[in-house]
């Protein structure tokens, strides 16, 4: 009697079956990153509103408006140049007025076409009611309002920046939240009600969202935060019906005033970043990495043995910890 092994071509199936999901899994992260880097069309006009050709209103504070927080360098800067190119009224946040009057004055005489305004406020402490109080003087002046951009952020109100939890005081940890969370949050909710639509919103990560930050841990969570409320806000406002878009950016290194480091071959500049930014306006994506080289280097960290990116984090960041301790001897020293 002849026996018929079926167990074979059963196997034979499962392995074709997982090897197309394989396929399929990575050739649709193939297509969707040279959609997003090489396809995609940014839809940042949308959000334009030009004057109107009616005498009455005929100049250029009736042209839609961007707000940028920490605009007076860095990536923020980079933001508040690379919309005023494409014809925004610009309003510049920072807390040193001399430092936001001097990035005024270089705008206007490159950009002569825009308004702009600049909106100084410390994000430590935060005040609600000073925040609560500028809104509402911008809705009563008519502006229209498009686009947030919240830049602020990162651990420059802390030093040193590299410290374990333990060495932070309550102090310190307030100060982290409120320019990383704190800040963004209230004036978001505050200015959500005034813009025009269609708005758009765009909050500003990084990877230690994603890649462990020893001596970083309360800055690291609150970039979490950043991007997990990007996707929860961006949902949201599209469930009450609001035509607001919501994006958080993935940001790895950027040369800035405080990374004054060389671009390089995965260092872009400010400009560099921003425009990359706002060229994935309209995506669909909640979240997204501006630059496709970080893009790059993140997809590949990300798939690292835990036990391996943990090893090479712990060895990143005592590296940049102790650039930083020197950076900070040899400025007493100077001193």
């Amino acid at each position: 009697m002849a026996y018929s092994d079926h167990s074979a071509p059963t196997l034979t199936t499962v392995l074709t079956a997982f090897g197309a999901l394989i396929v399929t899994y990575y050739a649709y992260n193939i297509f969707s990153f040279l959609y997003l880097f090489l396809f995609h069309r940014s839809t940042i006009s949308r959000y334009l509103h030009p004057p109107s050709t009616s005498a009455a209103s005929s100049t250029s504070e009736h042209r839609s408006w961007a707000l940028i927080t920490g605009a007076s360098d860095g990536i923020g800067m980079g933001f508040a140049y690379e919309l005023a190119s494409k014809g925004f009224n610009i309003i510049l946040h920072g807390r040193s007025p001399t430092k936001l009057a001097a990035v005024e004055t270089a705008l206007k005489a490159q950009y002569p076409q825009i308004s702009t305004r600049l909106f100084v406020l410390d994000a430590y402490p935060c005040s609600v009611a000073a925040i609560d109080d500028y809104i509402r003087g911008l809705a009563e002046d008519g502006l229209s309002i498009r686009i947030l951009v919240n830049n602020i952020g990162g651990g420059a109100l802390v030093k040193p920046t590299f410290r374990p939890l333990t060495k932070l005081t309550a102090e310190d940890v307030q100060k982290l939240f409120d320019l990383n969370v704190g800040f963004p949050t209230l004036l978001t909710r505050a200015l959500l009600p005034v813009v025009q639509e269609p708005a758009l919103v765009l909050n500003l990560g990084s990877f230690a969202s994603d890649i462990p930050a020893p001596w970083l841990t309360v800055y690291a969570g609150s970039k979490a935060f950043n991007l997990s409320w990007s996707r929860s806000l961006g949902v949201e406002l599209r469930a009450e019906g609001k035509d607001v878009e919501v994006m958080g950016l993935l940001v790895g290194e950027v040369q800035t005033a405080g990374h004054p480091g060389p671009v390089g071959l995965f260092i872009c500049s400010s400009r560099t970043l921003a425009r990359n930014a706002l060229a994935k306006v309209g995506c669909g994506r909640h979240t997204v990495v501006p630059w496709w080289r970080h893009a790059v280097i993140l997809a590949l960290v990300l798939r690292l043995p835990e036990t391996l990116l943990n090893w090479g984090a712990v060895r990143a960041s005592s590296s940049l910890k102790e650039g930083e301790k020197r950076h900070l001897e040899a400025n007493k020293r100077n001193l």
